[in-house]
Order: C-alpha cells, then sequence, then structure tokens
C-alpha cells in the first residue's frame, strides 16, 4: 500500500479539475495503477512530466531497444520495483538480450554489451551514482548517439528518476509480473 492514497477526481481541488481531466484523456482514462496514481495529486505537474516523457519516449535520437535499456538500468540503481516491473519485459520485447536483463536485474556488470548498449548502461550509472558523467563517459556518448541523441539519454535517465523518486517516495508496490521476476 503507497504511503498515500491514490487519488480520485473528487479529491481533486476545482481548479485544479480540468488538468486532472485533459491528464486522464491523454491516458485513456488508464491510470488506475503506477506513479500517475501518486502524481495526480498535482494534476498541472503530472501532465507536464506525461509530456515529457512522451516527448522523449518519441525522440528517434536514441532507438526503443537502448530507451528501454536505459529504463531498466534506472530501476536497478534506484531500486525502482515499478518501474522494473513496468520495462523488463518490454526491453526483452525490444531486443535486449535476456542475459543483459537478468545480469542488471541482478546488479552484475553485463557482459558482451553491443558498444551502443554499454555506452548507455555505463552513462546511466555513472550519472545516477555519481551525479555526473565523466568525459570520456560522454564523449563515447557523443561519438555514438551525437549532441541529440546525448541529450536525450540524459533527459530519459531524468525523467524516470523523478518518476523512481516518487515511486519509492511513497512506496509505490509493483504488482506481480506475469513473466519477469521482481527485482531482489
Amino acid at each position: 500500500m503507497a504511503r498515500i492514497a491514490l487519488v480520485t477526481r473528487e479529491q481533486i481541488a476545482e481548479k485544479e479539475k480540468p488538468a486532472y481531466d485533459a491528464f486522464m484523456a491523454s491516458r485513456a482514462g488508464r491510470p488506475n495503477i503506477g506513479p500517475y496514481t501518486l502524481l495526480l495529486h498535482m494534476p498541472e505537474m503530472a501532465q507536464r512530466l506525461e509530456a515529457l516523457r512522451t516527448y522523449i519516449r518519441d525522440e528517434a535520437s536514441l532507438p526503443q531497444k537502448l530507451q528501454e535499456l536505459v529504463m531498466i538500468s534506472v530501476a536497478r540503481e534506484m531500486g525502482c520495483a515499478f518501474i522494473w516491473y513496468a520495462h523488463a519485459a518490454a526491453a526483452r520485447k525490444a531486443g535486449v538480450r535476456d542475459d543483459i536483463v537478468d545480469g542488471i536485474r541482478e546488479k552484475r556488470a553485463p557482459a558482451n554489451l553491443d558498444p551502443d548498449e554499454q555506452t548507455v548502461v555505463d552513462f546511466t550509472r555513472e550519472l545516477l551514482q555519481n551525479r555526473k558523467v565523466s568525459r570520456p563517459t560522454f564523449d563515447a556518448a557523443t561519438a555514438r548517439f551525437g549532441q541529440r541523441g546525448t541529450m536525450t539519454l540524459t533527459n530519459l535517465i531524468a525523467c524516470y528518476a523523478v518518476l523512481a523518486y516518487n515511486m519509492n517516495t511513497y512506496d509505490l508496490e509493483a504488482p506481480v509480473h506475469a513473466t519477469e521476476r521482481a527485482l531482489p
């Protein structure tokens, strides 16, 4: 059970109901689990964060496979069970090898990554562990993905870190996944 009750429309201040309604419409009325059930206590913020998340996810400078690899790396580094729940199977489906997903879950250094995969894992880990990236890691990302791709990578990590901070702060539990083991 989360530390705060999940919000309903009736609990939202009248002046925030248009933002709540717009957000719910944008998500086809489905934020019944996950971070937005918490963030909707502040509907305008939820709407803006979702706009950023969808903008970054639609950015072509970082392929879907690498985006999913970033998301499971964020989940593991931040111990966020819900992001893991939402993205481990999606990472496999996007083409991230099983041994890589399993290795990240178990906090093992993934082996035999291709150069793009190694770059995003190193970048994600450095940014979250050190709150910055080294010049060699930055240069590797820029060489692989260009300036735009590196900006996409940085902000994808940041966006999912914001979600993880909220879910971890409010102790949002992840449902049991049909095919994926939970984070230890």
